[in-house]
């Protein structure tokens, strides 16, 4: 591409200067030619005059003519060679020009063929860009709702059988399994019937395993939430050996009177604090 500019932009000048050198070496061939007919006619005047002459006067008047006529002669030659020179010239310059012409045309074509596939191409990328989004459009409107992993894994169970869970796993000593399903029955069943049996049997966990503090509490939630259910007795009792086990001697002697005051019949208001205060 870049040679044919090239050849182009060397080809405009000279074209210019080709013709304006065959302009002139056509003036001179004619002048030639003016010239030629003059020295003609000079040639023949003195073949005219020659009589009038002597002999050596005209050979010498002879030879200058016939000298001058072959200068002339070859002048003429030479220029009629440049000129059939300049006009190859021009002819090979012409020729190149017309190559280059029809390169850069069919360069040109190509470009144009280029561009329009091109932008054919952008044409059918942006609908399957718009059709992909319709589609993933469609197939998130089809799609169900998610689950909560949480939900999927745990299936709704009803209280009787949280319940009953909860007993098993105690009795069969998966202590700290119960204690979650306990827990799990009061924050979901707390006002159901075995709700205070529930609570009480956290705080009964925990006390067995010596955990006094936890076991405090868990009491203490029955006697707040439930202090007429069955289980007042019972968590006001091992409130109280619990507090024992803590340190606590004032309070566990003030929860155990609260326990012979409010159910002096109970089997457990007779006895007296098993745990035995840290010395």
């Amino acid at each position: 591409m870049r040679r044919l500019l090239t050849i182009l932009l060397i080809a405009s000048p000279l074209l210019s200067a080709a013709d304006k050198t065959t302009e002139t070496m056509l003036e001179v061939l004619r002048e030639i030619g003016g010239l030629q007919e003059q020295i003609k006619g000079m040639q023949e005047s003195l073949e005219g005059k020659l009589s009038d002459q002597s002999q050596t006067n005209a050979d010498q008047l002879r030879a200058a003519a016939e000298q001058f006529a072959r200068s002339m002669a070859a002048f003429s030659d030479s220029a009629q060679k440049n000129l059939q020179h300049q006009q190859d010239q021009q002819t090979k310059i012409l020729d190149a020009s017309a190559a280059a012409g029809t390169q850069l045309q069919a360069i040109s074509d190509q470009q144009n063929t280029t561009r329009q596939a091109v932008n054919d191409l952008s044409a059918v990328v942006s609908r399957l860009t718009t059709q992909m989004n319709d589609l993933t459009a469609i197939v998130k409107s089809m799609q169900p709702p998610e689950i909560p992993p949480a939900a999927a894994q745990q299936p709704p169970i009803s209280a009787t059988d949280l319940f009953a869970n909860a007993e098993g796993d105690r009795l069969g000593g998966k202590l700290d399994l119960s204690l979650q399903e306990y827990s799990d029955y009061v924050s979901k069943f707390g006002d159901s019937p075995q709700a205070p049996d529930a609570q009480y049997y956290i705080g009964s966990i925990h006390y067995s395993k010596e955990e006094w503090e936890d076991a405090v509490k868990a009491f203490d939630t029955v006697l707040q939430n439930y202090p007429d259910s069955r289980r007042t007795p019972e968590s006001l009792y091992y409130k109280a050996d619990s507090l024992a086990g803590l340190g606590r001697s004032q309070d566990a002697n003030n929860t155990l009177k609260d326990l012979r005051k409010r159910f002096p019949d109970s089997p457990l208001a007779k006895q007296g604090l098993t745990v035995k205060p840290p010395k």
